[in-house]
């Protein structure tokens, strides 16, 4: 009863922000254009799509994610950039950020800039290098490691459900498809060791983990004005969903992503089937955006017997960053920035509850509950209804 009283609750407050299909040919979307990139057809991506795809040159940007669940509750998350994406038109500007959220509240971010001449990385496979730290793999097993004077951590980790991409993986904006946001996703799902000393705090964990990679060709601040991104493991299942609303010259056009996956293979995956719904969101007193709770993804195709609804229940934010400060170490340049530009861009990490409903013909046959949900709200452009 109360799940059922959840859903109508639910279903009474959301408003769908999926913008509707038109009748004239969407100005952003997945291509599915395999030639054009020199892809392999299909949504398994090989081993060098992983390495690096952009040369860190004026005009691109590209990053190498990797989050963790640790068997004691902490929550790790470590990014190689070329550049902060905010400033795209920048030269090669290597940094790394780390994020560590223990269970007892206590938490502890870094983020690290390095010269140019200290990055390199490969086209044939993950191999990225900035001073001496790296994010090396294989598609199959993977290893970062990063040291300073205060920390000293390296993760090890492995797949264990298939690497996936959405068609191509690359989103085209525009009538002539220049500009393009590209996600490939190595490791949907892996179980990882992590070690790390802080501050002469030594601590070793196990756990589940996830590792994706992007890249561009335009600043995204002028492609999106914002998305909802999740990934969740829920029983025998795991689940990467996000909702990618477009800027006002791309008509606001959506385009969702989504995979479920079960014992390491993609059962569903195509975007175009799933509906996303999130409840009104609250604006943030001191980043001025709105934030939703509670958020579902519901994948219903007429070519499928199986329908997945997928729930995602916020408990707290564990990240609320604006986007200029964090990318702009120097405080006078910041303030610069700031008179120079109206760019106001923020993130929010959350974490919380989710779960999965799965129907076959209509008839619910399995449902799970998983507390170690992670997922994240990106906002480029203006609150909704601004």
């Amino acid at each position: 009863m109360r799940k059922l009283l959840t859903f109508i609750a639910l279903a009474l407050i959301i408003t769908n922000v999926t913008v509707a299909q038109s009748i004239t040919e969407k100005l952003a979307k997945v291509s599915p254009d395999f030639k054009k990139y020199g892809l392999r057809e299909g949504n398994i991506p090989e081993k060098w799509e992983d390495g690096i795809r952009t040369k860190g040159e004026k005009g691109t940007y590209e990053w190498w994610y990797f989050d963790s669940h640790l068997e004691d509750g902490s929550t790790i998350v470590i990014i190689f950039y070329t550049k902060p994406f905010v400033k795209v038109n920048s030269k090669l500007t290597p940094y790394i950020t780390i994020s560590i959220n223990r269970p007892d509240g206590t938490a502890f971010k870094k983020a690290i800039f390095d010269k140019p001449e200290n990055f390199t990385a490969s086209t044939d496979s993950c191999n990225v290098q900035i001073g001496k730290n790296y994010f090396r793999g294989n598609l199959k097993n993977y290893e970062i490691h990063y040291q300073d004077q205060e920390l000293n951590i390296t993760a090890t980790f492995e797949r264990t459900t298939e690497s996936w991409r959405s068609q191509t993986g690359h989103m085209v904006f525009g009538t002539d498809q220049h500009d393009y946001f590209a996600w490939v996703v190595p490791v949907p799902q892996g179980k990882t060791e992590i070690n790390y000393t802080y501050k002469g705090d030594k601590v070793s964990l196990k756990g589940s983990c996830y590792h994706d990679h992007n890249w561009g060709n335009q600043s995204m601040t002028k492609l999106f004005n914002h998305w909802y991104w999740s990934r969740a493991e829920i029983g025998p299942y795991n689940v990467i969903a996000s909702e990618m609303i477009s800027e006002t010259q791309f008509n606001k056009d959506n385009i969702v992503v989504f995979n479920v996956s079960k014992g390491g293979k993609t059962l569903a995956d195509d975007g175009s089937a799933v509906t996303m719904y999130q409840t009104y969101g609250k604006i943030h007193p001191k980043l001025n955006k709105d934030v939703s709770d509670d958020i579902v993804f519901i994948y219903d195709s007429p070519n499928d017997e199986y329908r997945y609804e997928y729930y995602l229940y916020k408990k707290e934010n564990i990240a609320e960053v604006d986007l200029l400060s964090s990318a702009i170490p120097s405080k006078f340049k910041l303030r610069l920035a700031k008179m120079l530009t109206s760019f106001d861009g923020a993130y929010f990490r959350m974490t919380g509850d989710a779960e999965i409903r799965v129907f076959k013909n209509n008839q619910l046959i399995e449902t799970h509950r998983s507390h170690t949900a992670v997922w994240e709200l990106m906002y480029f452009g203006k609150p909704n209804g601004q």
